[in-house]
């Protein structure tokens, strides 16, 4: 378990996957998350028991300090411990913690895990065109833009831009 003032980490867990059904079905969520929805819990579970084993997967969950309540989910994908690098994501799923600077507690959090429990020497992630709020935080938690992979993916309708954004070990150690 990861801990900070207001909220801890801990492995996603079962009794997790029908609020991030729900939060994945939510039609504000979902507009800057790069997920496949609407999603079932049958759909959700069946990912689940996939990538529980998954060691180039960590996911885990938000959980407020104070209540015990999930608050959202955040981890690496795609875990390469070969040229030691790994996706970052995060969302806040529960409306009711949001606009409280909790990602500035979680990204450190995830960050010193992967940099050194993981010895990862890089961690990025994507944002769609639209997550204007989200790169903010991003940057303002030591990530920087690498560049604009134009009409990357299909999404929402219609093909998306992807921002890139990383930060190195020795950034966030600085």
């Amino acid at each position: 378990m990861l801990k900070g003032k207001f909220i801890y980490l801990r492995p996603l867990a079962k009794e997790d996957l029908p609020d991030r059904v729900s939060w994945i079905n939510d039609e504000e969520n979902i507009q800057t998350l790069l997920f496949d929805w609407p999603t079932s819990l049958d759909k959700t579970t069946k990912w689940f028991n996939n990538v529980v084993m998954d060691s180039s997967k960590l996911n885990l969950s938000i959980v407020s300090n104070e209540t015990n309540e999930l608050v959202g989910m955040t981890g690496l994908l795609n875990i390469d411990r070969i040229n030691h690098h790994a996706q970052l994501y995060i969302t806040i799923g529960n409306k009711k913690f949001r606009g409280q600077r909790l990602p500035d507690e979680v990204i450190p959090l995830v960050l010193e895990y992967g940099f050194n429990e993981l010895e990862l020497k890089k961690i990025y992630l994507y944002t769609l065109p639209n997550n204007e709020r989200g790169r903010h935080v991003y940057e303002r938690n030591g990530f920087k833009l690498d560049g604009v992979l134009r009409q990357q993916v299909y999404c929402r309708g219609k093909q998306q831009d992807l921002y890139v954004h990383s930060i190195l070990k020795s950034e966030f150690e600085g």
